[in-house]
């Protein structure tokens, strides 16, 4: 009886645990949308009463101790930012199935390169053009700010890829520093007419009556202050540079092969113990964004202002999602197919409704496999490329980080520059690879690039509410695309597979068709040089 009494404890903790697991996410969800929510109504509940607040240094101080916790949150946020670049972006790549460096491996991540990179610059027109983080009233702003060539923004860019000390890129950031000349100029006197000599040079006329002579002050070249005069150190982590080395480091050791091994599995452990640090943060943030949300909405003037902006900017995501995910992919598999797209969207459904329900492309895989198995795709093909798909393809990530910078940016005034434009875009990129597939942890990849491009984190708290229901259309996008992924390289990759087919009856002396050649594991040499020849 007392062994019965056990084995039946054991069995309901089991299922009290596999309930916990199964909702665990749900709850922090709520928890997060409920924190949200309690943080807009206290923070209207303020607003008036912070306003009328007569001394700034009472309102100033009572709004930072409303954010306080909120302030705290973001530190810890801010303070896994660099090791969790090292740990995504390394083992996403290192531990990479080595046949994704051959022929069809590379098929896939070309494709998966073109279509992130075409998400993040997509939303960047539809925010560029819509505008939804447009200042209403002037910003106030402290100091003049420093103007910069584009050229020097550009190179400036091109420094930060290639830092010259990775330790040194961790905490300190370089940008060109300019010098001021005060230009040249060239005097002279004159008895010619004054009239004749501002028509043809710039300058300066000293006339002198009694003597009848002018003396003319002529400019050789301008002053400036945007004379390069070599770079200046600033405070920040050059994010850009790191996760360059990462990218090309996580490469170089899923090329190594054994001897890479001990090296592969400590940054995927250290990946693992990173994600589970993430995750205890996470369990902090409905406490956190209360507190930043409420701060947030207190201190504005005009809060149906700020309702109508974040409204304009959940419609800008959500509509460039949706041209990408409705027209984008499906021209790209219509062009590499010649197949109806949208019929394959429909056989795709059910993966497609379960990656918008459960918010998470990992755990939407199995799924996604068996839709894309049922459809057509090659089983090989599938479970080859989307677990790969799901690591390193982010497309609505890409998307939601370069609408995020620029709506920020709009709000805080800063101009457009084209470096900016450029290093959003290739920040949102690079950062989506390897992002973890964690619901409700999507807004950790948007304070790496705020900070990569020097805008203020704080101002995210705007999108916090909202950012719940975004987090389930890119999923969607983001398993979309791994499978449209699956469906062009399954098509372009015919004459592979049919190869492999024969090399493995050849060597195993299965006859085509047969049960067992349905199912027959790429392990031979052969079938795995296929797997990795060059273009």
């Amino acid at each position: 009886m007392a062994a019965l009494r056990d084995c039946s404890n054991f069995s309901c903790k089991s299922c009290l645990l596999t309930i916990f697991r199964k909702f665990k996410s749900d709850l922090l969800l709520a928890f997060i949308i409920l924190g949200a929510v309690l943080g807009f109504v206290i923070g209207a509940i303020i607003n008036k009463p912070i306003e009328q607040i007569l001394t700034p240094e009472d309102r100033k101080t009572t709004i930072m101790l409303i954010g306080f916790p909120g302030e705290l949150f973001m530190n810890m946020l801010k303070l896994v930012i660099l090791p969790l670049i090292v740990a995504s972006l390394i083992s996403a790549l290192a531990c990479m199935d080595p046949k994704a460096t051959g022929k069809i491996g590379r098929r896939v991540l070309l494709f998966y390169f073109l279509t992130t990179i075409s998400a993040a610059i997509l939303g960047l027109i539809l925010v560029l053009a819509i505008r939804p983080g447009r200042v209403v009233k002037p910003v106030e702003k402290q100091g003049q700010p420093v103007s910069y060539r584009t050229m020097d923004s550009f190179l400036d860019l091109l420094r930060s890829l290639f830092p010259n000390n990775i330790v040194e890129a961790c905490f300190i950031q370089y940008k060109t520093k300019y010098a001021y000349d005060p230009g040249k100029y060239m005097s002279y006197n004159t008895t010619e007419n004054i009239t004749s000599i501002t028509s043809r040079v710039t300058t300066t006329i000293i006339s002198n009556g009694t003597h009848n002579i002018t003396t003319v002050v002529k400019e050789v070249y301008p002053p400036s202050n945007l004379i390069p005069s070599g770079r200046q150190a600033s405070s920040g982590t050059n994010v850009l540079g790191i996760a360059m080395f990462c990218l090309v480091f996580g490469i170089i050791l899923s090329r190594m092969g054994a001897k890479a091994e001990p090296l592969r599995a400590f940054f995927c452990s250290l990946n693992d113990a990173v994600m589970r640090l993430v995750m205890i943060i996470m369990w902090l943030s409905p406490i956190g964004i209360c507190s930043i949300v409420a701060a947030k909405v207190g201190e504005m003037g005009d809060i149906v202002g700020v309702l109508s902006m974040v409204g304009y900017f959940m419609l800008t995501v959500i509509s460039s999602i949706l041209i990408h995910g409705l027209f984008v992919l499906p021209l790209m598999y219509f062009v590499m197919t010649r197949k109806n797209p949208y019929k394959f969207m429909l056989g795709m459904g059910d993966a497609l409704v379960t990656a918008f329900g459960i918010s998470s492309s990992s755990a939407t895989l199995p799924t996604t496999i068996r839709c894309a198995e049922e459809t057509g795709v090659d089983e090989r093909i599938a479970k080859f490329v989307l677990p790969l798909g799901a690591t390193v393809n982010m497309d609505g990530g890409a998307l939601f980080e370069s609408c995020v910078v620029i709506f920020i940016a709009q709000i805080n005034g800063v101009p457009m520059e084209a470096a900016f434009l450029f290093n959003t875009v290739l920040m949102a990129a690079a950062i989506s690879v390897g992002a973890a597939g964690i619901p409700s942890a999507g807004f950790i990849y948007p304070v790496i690039v705020l900070q990569s491009v020097g805008l203020p984190v704080e101002d995210l708290a705007l999108v916090l509410p909202i950012e719940w229901l975004l987090d389930r259309f890119r999923t969607t996008v983001n398993v979309w695309g791994d499978a449209v992924g699956a469906g062009i390289v399954n098509h372009m990759s015919k004459a592979d597979l049919v190869a492999m087919d024969a090399l493995q009856m050849e060597q195993g002396h299965v006859s085509p068709g047969s049960p067992s050649s349905d199912h027959l594991m790429i392990t031979h040499k052969d079938a795995d040089d296929l797997m990795t020849t060059e273009f």
